[in-house]
C-alpha cells in the first residue's frame, strides 16, 4: 500500500507547522457519538516537547470523512512511502477538500481499513474510512487523531473552529497566577502585591484536560496581549501559537505545571491586571489583580 506518487509533496505538510483566514467550509464530526468527554487531548496542548496539532479522541469508533473531497494520501502503519521510518500517525488517510484544506485521519485500524478507497478515492460526508485503532505513536486510551491543514497558508487549523459546536466539559481555571521578569525572578500574584515596574511574562497553572480558545491580558483597561489557539504556525523549525509574538511549545509550557498567558508591561503606580481566558463555547473566565508597582 504505497503512497500515491503524484501526492508525495503533500506529505511534507503532515510534519510542517502550519495566517488564519477561516475558510467558508465547515465539517461534520469524523466519528459518531461525539460528546465533551470523548476527547483524549486537544489542539494546542503540550505534547512531549512540542504542541499538539491534533484533536485526539478517547474511544474507538468508526472514522468517517468529515466532508466531501478526494483521497490524496493513504499511509499504512509500516509504510510511509519513503522507507525512512514508520508513520507517526500510523495508518492514515488524507482527504483534500475545497478552500485548500486537508483533513487527516490518523491512528486507523489497518485490518479494518476501507480498501475500496484505493480504487474509488472520491468521498462524501460520512464515507467510512476504518474503525480507529492503536497504529500510531500515541498514548494508551487514545484513538482517532484528527487534523485540519490549510495548505494555502501552511497552517494547522484547530478542528474545533470548523466543527459543530459542543459545550466544554472541563471548566478553564485561573489558578497560581505568577509573573516572571527577564531575569527569571518570579512573583506570585496570589500573595505578592508590590512589584517592580517592567516587562513580565504571566503564567497560570496548566490543565491536562482543557486548553483555552484564547487568552487576553489587559493592563489598566488597555489590551496588552491576546494569544489565540485557532492555528499553529511555524517558528523557525518549531511549531508555534500566535499572540503579539509567535510562541513555541517551550515558551507556552516552560515546564509541566504552568502555561503562558502572555506578556505585559507594568508602569509605575497602582496597576490593574485583568486576565480573561475564553473557551470554544465563548464562555469567559476572568480574574483581576491590583498591584502597587514600584
Amino acid at each position: 500500500m504505497k503512497l500515491q506518487k503524484k501526492q508525495k509533496k503533500l506529505f511534507a505538510l503532515l510534519g510542517a507547522g502550519a495566517m488564519l483566514i477561516i475558510p467558508a467550509i465547515a465539517f461534520e464530526w469524523p466519528q459518531a457519538n461525539v460528546l465533551q468527554d470523548k476527547f483524549y487531548s486537544f489542539f494546542g496542548q503540550k505534547r512531549s516537547d512540542t504542541l499538539s496539532t491534533s484533536l485526539i479522541f478517547s474511544e474507538s469508533e468508526e472514522a468517517v470523512c468529515a466532508d466531501k473531497g478526494e483521497i490524496s494520501i493513504i499511509i499504512t502503519e509500516h509504510d510511509d512511502g519513503f522507507n525512512w521510518f514508520e508513520s507517526s500517525l500510523g495508518t492514515c488517510a488524507v482527504v483534500a477538500h475545497e478552500d485548500s484544506l486537508l483533513t487527516v485521519y490518523g491512528n486507523l485500524d489497518t485490518d479494518n481499513f476501507n480498501t475500496d478507497l484505493y480504487e474509488h478515492p472520491s468521498v462524501t460526508t460520512g464515507t467510512k474510512l476504518a474503525t480507529t485503532g492503536n497504529s500510531a505513536w500515541q498514548e494508551t486510551d487514545s484513538y482517532l487523531e484528527f487534523q485540519i491543514i490549510d495548505t494555502q497558508n501552511q497552517n494547522y487549523i484547530n478542528p474545533l473552529i470548523l466543527m459543530p459546536r459542543l459545550g466544554q466539559k472541563h471548566a478553564l481555571t485561573l489558578t497560581n497566577v505568577s509573573l516572571k521578569n527577564k531575569f527569571g525572578k518570579v512573583y506570585d500574584l496570589e500573595t505578592q502585591k508590590n512589584i517592580p515596574s517592567g516587562v513580565y511574562k504571566i503564567y497560570k497553572s496548566r490543565q491536562d484536560n482543557a486548553v483555552p480558545y484564547k487568552t487576553t491580558l489587559l493592563v489598566n483597561g488597555t489590551e496588552s496581549e491576546r494569544i489565540s489557539y485557532n492555528t499553529i504556525k511555524q517558528k523557525d523549525s518549531e511549531l508555534a501559537i500566535e499572540g503579539h509574538n509567535l510562541y513555541s511549545a517551550g515558551e507556552l509550557y516552560p515546564d509541566d505545571d504552568i502555561m503562558l498567558l502572555g506578556e505585559l508591561y507594568l508602569p509605575h503606580g497602582k496597576d490593574t491586571i485583568s486576565i480573561i481566558v475564553t473557551d470554544f463555547s465563548g464562555k469567559e473566565y476572568s480574574r483581576v489583580f491590583t498591584l502597587n508597582v514600584l
